[in-house]
């Protein structure tokens, strides 16, 4: 059995050194103990992930986890798709096509092509706004998923929430989050395309966060490529890796750390849509002689 998280985020873009060993040496301490065979590097476009992989590659170098080189990055729609890699050189001349909101979803079987890639389209229908599903009408959905090569039918990510609304009282007032947890949790068969592969994530951004991932009774070849064998498409398994924190006190400090994490991430998006729409003004202005150039 191969296990095989495709979907994680380092997490260190902007600490201070000395905390991004701290947090380098817990995840490899969590990653000893889970005996995963694989885990790609994920993290967002506007948060270098080359620099995550290679600081991840060389946190774990002793385990016999292999790091996979990727990026998920966002399209000119705000929409979420991960690109893996073979090599840390692939990844590092494929983030020029990645440029957050510089290209779309309608691009990216050609970027796969163009850069030998694997594709995945993750978490459709979770609750943020960066979703394919939530975005893109039905049939654009289906056009999306005819390119990409994995669509993600279980994201771990949702399982906090989703355990904390199992708890409360007030699990009705949420019905329509419910709804975007169940969707996320367990992918139903009509969101999942045809022929696709289906991977089984955690998405988790800090560590000891890893609830979920994949298996499969397939396993890469004797030196067989990984990105070889994710490309056959495999349909991966949900692997419970661990359960989240029981203790209320506990879930409510993780739920508001990740609110946190996620409120920051969007307005760093928000500032580089800013910036990349006053570029494109003023340059406007410039040709056509509004404003003189700097």
């Amino acid at each position: 059995m191969a296990k095989f998280d495709l979907h994680y985020h380092t997490n260190i873009h902007r600490m201070p050194e000395r905390n991004k060993r701290l947090r380098l040496r817990k995840i490899a301490w969590y990653l000893e103990h889970l005996g995963l065979d694989y885990l790609a590097s994920t993290e967002h476009s506007y948060k270098k992930p080359l620099e995550a992989y290679q600081r991840l590659a060389e946190a774990t170098a002793h385990l016999d986890t292999e790091i996979i080189p990727g990026v998920e990055a966002v399209s000119c729609e705000g929409i979420d798709i991960i690109f893996l890699y073979r090599t840390e050189e692939q990844l590092a001349r494929a983030l020029g096509q990645h440029q957050t909101f510089r290209w779309s979803v309608r691009d990216v079987g050609a970027i796969c092509r163009d850069t030998d890639a694997v594709s995945i389209v993750p978490h459709p229908f979770h609750m943020g706004q960066s979703s394919a599903g939530n975005i893109l009408s039905r049939r654009a959905y289906h056009r999306l998923l005819s390119v990409a090569d994995y669509v993600e039918i279980h994201n771990g990510s949702a399982m906090k929430m989703d355990d904390r609304l199992a708890g409360s009282r007030a699990r009705n007032c949420f019905r329509q989050t419910q709804a975007k947890l169940d969707m996320t949790l367990n992918l139903p068969m009509r969101a999942r395309g045809n022929g696709l592969g289906w991977a089984v994530s955690s998405d988790a951004h800090y560590p000891g966060e890893q609830f979920m991932a994949g298996y499969t009774d397939l396993e890469p070849a004797p030196g067989q490529d990984v990105i070889d064998f994710l490309k056959q498409r495999v349909r991966f398994e949900p692997l419970l890796l661990k359960q989240p924190d029981a203790r209320k006190l506990d879930r409510n400090v993780r739920l508001l750390r990740d609110f946190q994490c996620v409120l920051k991430e969007g307005l760093v998006k928000k500032c580089i849509k800013t910036s990349n729409w006053t570029q494109a003004m003023s340059a406007l202005c410039v040709y056509y002689g509004l404003l003189k150039p700097f």
